[in-house]
This record gives C-alpha cells, sequence and structure tokens, in this order.
C-alpha cells in the first residue's frame, strides 16, 4: 500500500488536484485536502485504498478510444500467445479454456470455490430481480461467448453480463457489447480484468462493469459515461448498487462465505 509521500508523488506525476481525485476516488474533497496537508495523520483503510487505487490508475484516450492503463496490476501474470481469428478460437482443444482479444489468446485457469459461490449468489439475485420486475433484460453466465467488436478477432466470457437487447442473443453467444459486466479475480486474471478487459468494455460500449476482488477484499464498479467513467469503490461487507438499475443492489455482507 502506498503511504503518503508515495500518493503525493504520484499524484504529481499525474497532474491532478485534490478536487480531482475527490471526484474520482469518491472520498469527500475535506478529507482528500487534510490527508494531503498532513493534518489527518491515521486515515481511514478504505479511504487510502480508494486513493490509492485511483492513483494507481493513468486516464487517457487514444485514437482506438478510451484507454485504461492499470500502473497497479504489473505483478500479475498472464499467457500471450500470437495474433489468431475466430478459426483458430473455435480449433482450441475442449479441455482448454480461452478468450481471443483482438488477435490474442489469453488462457484461463478453471474457476475456484469462492469464484462459484460468488457468480451463483450474483446470477440469482439478479436473476430474482429481473423475473419481479420484467422486461427484456436477461442475464448470463460463463462460459457463452460474447463477440464484443462483432469482428473475427474478439470473444470474451464474462463471467456474469445482463443484455437487454435480446435480439443480439443467439445460440453461438452474443454479438456486440452487453448492458452491464462482472469479473471475479483470481490470480491468474488480474491483469486481464483490471486493465485489457476494463479498456475493451469500455471502447465496445458496455454501461457498467464491475470487478470483484476477494483476493484484495474489494469491488469496483465504473459506470462508463464520456471520457472519465464514475468509479465506486466497495469492500465486501457493503452493499453495492447496480447502476443500470435504479432500485437494485447487492448486499456482499449477506455471502457469509466472504468472512
Amino acid at each position: 500500500m502506498m503511504n503518503l509521500e508515495k500518493m503525493k508523488k504520484r499524484k504529481k506525476e499525474l497532474g491532478m488536484t485534490n478536487q480531482e481525485l475527490s471526484e474520482r476516488s469518491g472520498v469527500p474533497l475535506g478529507t482528500v485536502n487534510k490527508i494531503f496537508s498532513g493534518a489527518t495523520k491515521s486515515p481511514q483503510y478504505d479511504t487510502i485504498l480508494a486513493l490509492e487505487t485511483v492513483l494507481g490508475m493513468t486516464f487517457y484516450r487514444d485514437e482506438d478510444g478510451p484507454y485504461i492503463s492499470s500502473m497497479r496490476e504489473e505483478a500479475f501474470h498472464y499467457t500471450v500467445h500470437g495474433s489468431y481469428t475466430l478459426k483458430d478460437y473455435y480449433a482450441l482443444p475442449d479441455h482448454l479454456r480461452a478468450e481471443l482479444i483482438d488477435g490474442q489468446f489469453y488462457y484461463m485457469s478453471s474457476p475456484g470455490l469462492i469464484h462459484q459461490k460468488l457468480v451463483g449468489e450474483l446470477y440469482f439475485q439478479i436473476k430474482e430481480y429481473i423475473r419481479r420486475k420484467g422486461g427484456p433484460c436477461d442475464v448470463f453466465l460463463a462460459p457463452f461467448d460474447v463477440f464484443l467488436d462483432s469482428d473475427d478477432r474478439t470473444v470474451v466470457q464474462p463471467d456474469l453480463m445482463i443484455i437487454c437487447d435480446q435480439t443480439r442473443v443467439e445460440a453461438k453467444g452474443v454479438t456486440g457489447a452487453p448492458d452491464f459486466v462482472l469479473e471475479i479475480i483470481s490470480e491468474s486474471t488480474g491483469k486481464k480484468d483490471y486493465s485489457t478487459k476494463l479498456n475493451k468494455y469500455w471502447s465496445a460500449g458496455v454501461h457498467e462493469y464491475w470487478i470483484v476482488d476477494p483476493l484484495k477484499g474489494r469491488v469496483l464498479t465504473y459506470c462508463f459515461n464520456g471520457d472519465n467513467p464514475d468509479i465506486g469503490i466497495y469492500g465486501l461487507h457493503d452493499t453495492v448498487p447496480v447502476g443500470i438499475y435504479g432500485d437494485l443492489s447487492i448486499n456482499f455482507g449477506e455471502f457469509s462465505f466472504l468472512v
């Protein structure tokens, strides 16, 4: 975790004001001012974590669209092999799980116990909400292919997603961007989910993206509105609002297996 001097240095490198840091982290401006002036000697852990998360990301745009580079995830290892297409993807052995992103394969390990329990609870709560409310949306679980860019170079399998335009859902998968995407972090997927897939989901037109990280005990939410996403940072004991709905929240504190 960053100490105060490291946070000051990083904030200066980014050219970020206290106001901007407050807006991106959700930490009140007065609290940010007190921390960086030294008036607050022992900030709360969640506050430091929120500030550190924002300071660990570089936000910019390039000619291909919005992009985020996560500086804090460099330690994660992920495997990339060459440049491929859908033809190569469909030729993979059945036992091999992989996603194809911009012509590169990202191999995935099998999900563990916590992952399975989390995705099951989340699916159940969202499915029950949709059943009560009605409407065109539906929720899907991996493995289900998403042709995110509607081309032959990208196929992803989000852990959980909500699709409201059912004309884009076919037997082979989903064409285009889901309305809501959720990924659960494992040691092998951290770099991909925090950076590579975050950028892809943003540029493809996903409305909301959640990263649930049991390893770090937090939930990051991104609502993509223009050049800068609205970022929410929560603990695994918090109630997290689903942005695409006005009256749905997930209470992670109810999940006893996370204690």
